[in-house]
């Protein structure tokens, strides 16, 4: 293995005291603030400065227990770029690399060097499921200074019915720096390049419309549906990200055939918060159920008030319609999600709070804009993916002390309505410090998903390092959900815990900036997870990056076992829920929960008595399990389901249209 450097910043934490009945910590236990959402972005060049570092055959010990089975995974280099800001920071986990999985293709869009231009876009493609790549293929020259390409983020658009990447394209988004928002930004330069023919390529530029509302800056957003709907959300801040000026920036692209392009409709959808920043987009796969999410306080939960929460502005009708009110989730308190709640251990609690010093229904959770993704499952109900922090006692800090944080998946089963959790691990480190030393980056949590939505896939970064006090040496860790089932990925060990995916690899503690696809490869019960990186230097992150693609770690349907995803009692031994949506064409979700294992099955009768379909979940365990119903094998109509859990039966009635 080459040798590593490792940039090793060590931060003093000040100790504070809880408000709003919140016991203070205990000493030694580390707070830190959250950074501001406002601070501008960078855009020029930055001066290098001396630090101290350590180097990788130094006697530091590294916890492995989660690295899967005995096999290191492929790593093999594929583009390159001018530094580290392309890839984003602070919350960089946007749409970077993007797999079909009608195609077989992985793309990874990304800034080139300089020359020929730090604001050229370039992309790396693979049409063989990330086997063998064609890297640093050109699809955007600035010809104009100004439209210089910043954070630019790619999909793949595939016709329907297509099964030949040739046919096929890559759509781009990226900020620009005309000024007309001021600052630097203001700009949007976006466009799409044919796959098959590198000639073929189109590129349009938008400025700001003040005038109209549309106050332009860096969108994070950015989609496609799998009926071809192209999706970019950015929030609408004035001078730059000084103030939020209470609209969403939608632009709405479909696939013109004759101009051999997509072609882009302009909106503003309201969405009253205090501010909003760094959102994240997903879609149903029938592409009529979406939600655009963020973390920040609306004043729908008076005693969060300057704390965030996720925050999210939904769609039924495809992105036709928005709604008119945010759904925001309530962690923490009497109706908070248990899940959260219940988390930590009553050890752990007295370790910050001192024994007996602290009530579950007391302590306040919130979710930083950093470290989430979302993605939408097969029945139209979201996962919100994000970290998740005890509060401090002053609004904007929070605790940082090794495994008091930790990463979930929070879902709804009704459609938003009523929300579960499923934690995916804890973290040991915060946040990644580079130089210069105001580039900050944190975990980066991603969400892939299969093509049908029933399995998502996580992957985030974490420092566990002895020596190493921030998250400036990160591994890639991973973690599979099959939420149909209540299941979850374990590690080497058996545990209730994620997998080291870069352990004893080449990107082992220097795993920077990852990026996950929104789809993972499916061969038989194999999920291939595309993952990139950025090889860079620790102590100049203005220096040119290398990128690397994980070419093979992947899970079976051996790997996900029933581990208790949540087990949190309810209030009754069994509810059923109505499903949801009611009237469905499509799919449907029944939810049940269950205080005590037992085995668990659906039947559907029409209106004769005839049994015309069923569903078996086997021995499952206790907490919450969805059932998903398929419309496309049943007529329209009226039916009845019947609920067993165990000797109990619960009938409920449904509609087809």
């Amino acid at each position: 293995m080459k040798k590593l450097l490792l940039f090793v910043a060590f931060i003093a934490f000040g100790l504070f005291a809880f408000s709003q009945g919140n016991p203070p910590v205990q000493p030694g236990v580390k707070v830190a603030k959250v950074p501001d959402q406002r601070a501008m972005a960078k855009v020029a060049d930055v001066a290098v400065k001396a630090s101290s570092f350590i180097s990788a055959d130094a006697n530091h010990q590294v916890d492995f227990s989660g690295y899967k089975g005995t096999d290191i995974v492929t790593i093999i280099p594929i583009g390159n770029s001018a530094n580290a800001y392309g890839y984003g920071y602070n919350n960089g986990a946007a749409t970077f690399v993007w797999a079909d999985q009608n195609l077989n293709t992985v793309q990874n869009l990304h800034r080139m060097t300089s020359p020929p231009h730090s604001g050229n876009l370039a992309i790396d493609i693979s049409v063989d499921g990330g086997i063998t790549w064609e890297v640093n293929r050109e699809i955007y020259n600035v010809t104009i200074e100004e439209y210089r390409a910043r954070y630019p983020q790619g999909i793949i658009y595939n016709p329907e019915g297509n099964t030949d990447p040739n046919n096929a394209y890559v759509g781009y988004f990226a900020a620009s720096l005309d000024g007309s928002n001021g600052g630097s930004w203001g700009s949007y330069t976006y466009g799409s390049a044919n796959i098959g023919d590198p000639t073929d390529t189109k590129v349009h530029y938008q400025t700001s419309d003040l005038a109209n509302g549309y106050y332009q800056g860096i969108p994070t957003a950015y989609t496609v549906t799998q009926q071809g709907d192209v999706w970019m959300a950015d929030a609408s801040l004035l001078n730059s990200f000084e103030e939020y000026l209470g609209d969403i920036i939608m632009y709405h692209g479909t696939f013109d055939e004759v101009e051999g392009d997509i072609i882009y409709e302009k909106s503003l959808v309201p969405a009253a918060c205090d501010y909003a920043r760094y959102l994240k987009m997903a879609f149903s796969p029938d592409g009529q159920t979406g939600f655009i999410f963020w973390s920040n306080f609306d004043g729908s939960i008076p005693y969060m008030d300057d704390w965030s929460y996720p925050l999210l502005l939904k769609t039924d009708d495809g992105g036709d319609t928005w709604a008119d009110e945010l759904i925001s989730i309530e962690l923490s308190g009497e109706d908070g999600i248990e899940a959260i709640k219940n988390w930590l251990s009553d050890e752990f609690l007295d370790e910050l709070f001192g024994p007996g010093a602290w009530n579950r229904d007391d302590l306040m959770y919130t979710t930083p804009y950093f470290n989430s993704d979302i993605a939408v499952d097969a029945a139209g109900n979201p996962h919100v993916c994000t970290s998740v922090f005890l509060c401090a006692d002053d609004p904007g800090y929070i605790i940082v002390t090794p495994e008091s944080f930790g990463m979930f998946d929070i879902y709804s089963y009704d459609g938003g309505v009523t929300w579960d959790a499923a934690f995916l691990g804890s973290l040991n480190s915060y946040d990644g410090n580079f130089e210069p030393d105001d580039f900050d980056e944190f975990n980066r949590l991603q969400v892939a998903t299969t093509w049908d939505h029933t399995k998502f896939f996580y992957t985030w970064l974490d420092t566990r390092l002895e020596g190493v006090d921030d998250n400036s040496a990160p591994d890639i860790y991973a973690r599979g959900f099959d939420w149909q089932n209540s299941k979850m990925t374990v590690n080497e060990l058996g545990e209730d815990a994620p997998n080291n995916v870069t352990a004893f690899s080449e990107a082992m503690w220097q795993a920077y900036f990852q990026a996950t696809s929104a789809y993972v490869l499916v061969n038989d019960d194999v999920y291939t997870i595309p993952i990139v990186y950025e090889d860079l230097d620790p102590l100049n992150v203005a220096d040119p990056v290398q990128f690397k693609y994980i070419q093979d770690f992947s899970y079976t349907d051996d790997d996900f076992q029933i581990v208790g995803v949540n087990e949190i009692i309810k209030t009754n031994k069994v509810d059923v829920s109505q499903n949801y949506p009611n009237p469905f064409s499509n799919f449907s979700t029944i939810t049940v929960k269950l205080e005590l294992a037992t085995e668990l099955s659906i039947e559907i009768f029409n209106l004769t008595g005839q049994k015309v379909y069923d569903v078996s979940n086997g021995h499952s365990t206790a907490g919450t399990h969805s059932i998903i119903i398929d419309a496309s094998k049943l007529s329209a109509g009226v039916y009845f389901y019947t609920v067993h859990a165990g000797e109990q039966t619960f009938t409920k009635k449904m509609i087809v249209k």
